[in-house]
């Protein structure tokens, strides 16, 4: 291991250019602004090979895989080496990119028994570009990945076309504290008191209907302010809709915001 700690920034997407690779840039800058050494990489260099799921289980006692990976390898020292992790994916159908799947399978198989990465900052970004649906389910994996691994993560940013400026800035800002994070690292003394940091974050636990109010939300606030009124349907009464039990008519509600709300940016661009 080298002596000067980074904190380490990853780029899950085929396109290095993309979206992903910006709300990577700016939780890295804030990072740096907190006086962090900071790395950027991108996965799309490092496409790590699927898991084999070999028996026996070497490499749990070896700590690295049986068969010859060089790019899970190099992967695995940049992320036990780093002082903190910033994660960021594209989401596919409201889930990660396949190299960050094939490396979040890897790590598991030889280093989560072990519990190396323990205590380590950790923060989740997801791009859901196209629709914006799946903004939420995106990062799942990544946290689920962060909650195995036993790292100390924080609250992650889940971000779409409609507010992608407004999540650079939430980036940033989630950057900065984990670059203050970074100086020193507070390992959990116990699975539970892991179990319940997961839980008391933003996100992680909402369920679909959560999800899609969220969207429609963030759709409706990126619509010009003349043409709001062309908004069909109210999300005050689906609210009102879900607290009086009728789940199924909140959802269809929401999805009319959505929809026209999605319609009417799209027209704008």
């Amino acid at each position: 291991m080298t002596e000067k700690k980074t904190v380490l920034g990853l780029v899950g997407s085929p396109n290095p250019d993309g979206l992903t690779n910006q709300l990577v840039t700016a939780a890295l800058d804030g990072a740096q602004e907190n006086g962090a050494t900071i790395e950027k990489l991108q996965m799309s260099e490092y496409v790590v090979d699927p898991c084999q799921d070999c028996l026996p289980w070497t490499c749990l006692q070896t700590l690295e895989c049986k068969y010859n990976d060089e790019n899970f390898e190099f992967l695995n020292e940049k992320i036990l080496d780093c002082s903190a992790l910033i994660l960021g994916t594209p989401v596919y159908w409201w889930d990660t990119s396949a190299m960050v799947k094939y490396l979040i399978l890897k790590m598991f198989r030889v280093f989560a028994m072990s519990g190396p990465l323990n205590g380590l900052p950790a923060l989740g970004l997801a791009i859901a570009g196209g629709s914006g649906t799946g903004l939420v389910s995106g990062l799942k994996p990544v946290y689920h990945f962060f909650q195995i691994m036993r790292m100390r993560a924080i609250d992650p940013v889940p971000a779409t076309r409609f507010d992608f400026d407004k999540a650079l800035s939430k980036a940033m800002e989630q950057g900065r504290q984990i670059g203050k994070m970074s100086e020193s690292r507070e390992r959990f003394d116990s699975w539970e008191e892991c179990l319940l940091r997961y839980d008391s974050l933003r996100y992680i636990g909402d369920d679909n209907a959560s999800e899609i109010r969220l969207v429609a939300e963030l759709a409706a606030e990126a619509v010009e302010s003349e043409r709001k009124c062309d908004i069909s349907g109210d999300l005050a009464h689906a609210d009102h809709l879900a607290t009086s039990g009728k789940v199924l008519e909140s959802m269809t509600e929401t999805l009319k915001v959505y929809q026209s709300s999605a319609g009417l940016f799209g027209k704008q661009q």
